[in-house]
């Protein structure tokens, strides 16, 4: 689990990041300002680009990762 600390650090960035979920869901992030942490902690706000916002239990937050998803390459032969 990730404290509510450690995502208020994401949120003050600026860069993107990923919220990997305990249920294998993956949260893209595109400016720390998509997110608000309710005050006792437990909750977050992700906030939809098209309106509307999507409510997330922190104790379900496995993991984040900086500048978003990690890719795999592919090397040429």
């Amino acid at each position: 689990m990730v404290s509510d600390k450690a995502l208020r650090r994401y949120i003050n960035q600026s860069k993107p990041f990923s919220i990997h979920l305990a249920d294998g869901r993956e949260i893209r992030v595109p400016h720390g300002e998509h997110l608000s942490v309710e005050p006792g902690g437990r909750m977050f706000l992700m906030w939809l680009p098209g309106g509307g916002v999507e409510l997330f239990n922190l104790t379900m937050v496995a993991s984040i990762r900086e500048g978003g998803t990690k890719t795999s390459r592919k090397r040429e032969r």
